[in-house]
């Protein structure tokens, strides 16, 4: 191959390409990128097994080729190259020359030959969403993802769409996340468990680019596009727990707060609340939620926060990381806590919003 190209589009492909290569690959050639050049363009592959990332980047080729090169270290190469133009040639000993200026820098790579191809998803449900869409969504959920290996099937978001609209769930266990939003069209129906490599692979690759993304599902793989750039993942086998049963339905008692004040209590109380449970306790009354934490260790704090709540009395407690977690991402400025007893779920939500909806176990008093 030999071929010219900017190097900060060349940097930028290989920073996402990198993203998804595993620091310690099963197999040396896992550890690389594919470069394909083609007639207008060199399109950049990685993956390790699981996912898979296929970039495309227009250059000024004069001979075709292909070669694997060390991802990490060529992007390290190419970031600490001089100019804005970068030419790549490569010989038949498998060696990339790189050029910039009077800088000249050979790579050893591998033959193309053992490179894994992605696997082709036949398609069996297909849709589109609106990339800003779909990055909010993974947002919004993706702090809920079980890490727990002996739960694999919460080692994920669950996807599932009917109709006109897409739902997105996290839980693991003690919290749950859900939102929904509208499709770009119609997209008939389909389900799957997406893990969390690749939803965090989806914010990279799609989360500032403009236009829909189209998601494909086949038989145990999905593959998400934009334009020439596509994601492709190996899909979480299980059945995904029933969410609805978890999302409480009769929460008689509504209180509202300033999302920015419920923060900030709860990171103060954090700062006292004993290590091991991180238990910040809310004495919920008229007109205010009293905030307190305690360790011995420490000592105790007890903040009195003004709200709107015109009901009975009652004291819950919660994991403050898991309440902050949650608040971190509310985009309104005032939040919705929903309550009926110490020992059954809460519920937060955007004030005035019912497309985001968070379930928190409570800690027992």
């Amino acid at each position: 191959m030999e071929l010219k190209i900017g190097r900060k589009e060349l940097t930028a492909a290989l920073e996402t390409a990198s993203s998804v290569v595993s620091t310690r690959p099963t197999l040396p050639i896992l550890g690389n990128v594919l470069i394909d050049v083609r007639k207008k363009d060199a399109v950049l592959t990685a993956t390790d097994l699981e996912v898979g990332i296929v970039l495309s980047v227009d250059a000024q080729v004069k001979r075709e080729g292909k070669l694997t090169v060390p991802a990490r270290k060529l992007l390290d190469v190419v970031r600490e190259l001089p100019g804005d133009e970068v030419s790549l040639e490569t010989d038949a000993a498998s060696r990339m020359l790189l050029k910039a200026g009077a800088v000249e820098i050979k790579l050893l790579g591998l033959a193309p030959d053992e490179f894994p191809q992605l696997p082709e998803v036949k398609k069996e449900a297909e849709v589109k969403v609106a990339c800003a869409t779909l990055a909010k969504m993974i947002d919004r959920t993706l702090y809920a993802v079980s890490n727990d290996e002996t739960r694999y099937v919460l080692n994920g978001a669950y996807l599932v769409w009917e109709k006109s609209e897409l739902k997105m769930v996290t839980t693991d266990g003690r919290r749950l996340s859900f939102i929904r939003a509208p499709l770009s069209g119609t997209g008939g129906k389909g389900e799957a468990v997406v893990p969390t490599k690749a939803l965090q692979e989806l914010v990279h690759l799609f989360g500032s680019a403009e236009g829909d993304v189209t998601i494909v599902l086949g038989e145990g793989y999905a593959k998400f596009s934009v334009g020439s750039a596509t994601l492709t993942t190996r899909l979480i086998d299980g059945r995904f727990p029933d969410y609805e049963q978890v999302i409480p339905k009769a929460q008689d008692k509504k209180v509202t707060i300033a999302t920015d004040a419920f923060l900030a209590a709860t990171r103060r109380a954090a700062l006292i609340a004993a290590d091991r449970s991180s238990s910040v306790r809310l004495d919920v009354k008229k007109g205010a939620i009293v905030f307190t934490a305690a360790s011995h260790e420490l000592g105790e704090v007890r903040e009195e926060v003004p709200v709107a709540y015109d009901g009975e009395s009652l004291s819950v407690a919660y994991n403050a990381r898991y309440l902050m977690d949650v608040l971190k991402h509310m985009d309104t400025k005032e939040t919705m806590l929903e309550l009926s007893t110490a020992l059954a779920p809460g519920v937060l939500k955007p004030a005035g919003d019912e497309t985001y909806v968070c379930v928190v176990m409570p800690i027992r008093i």
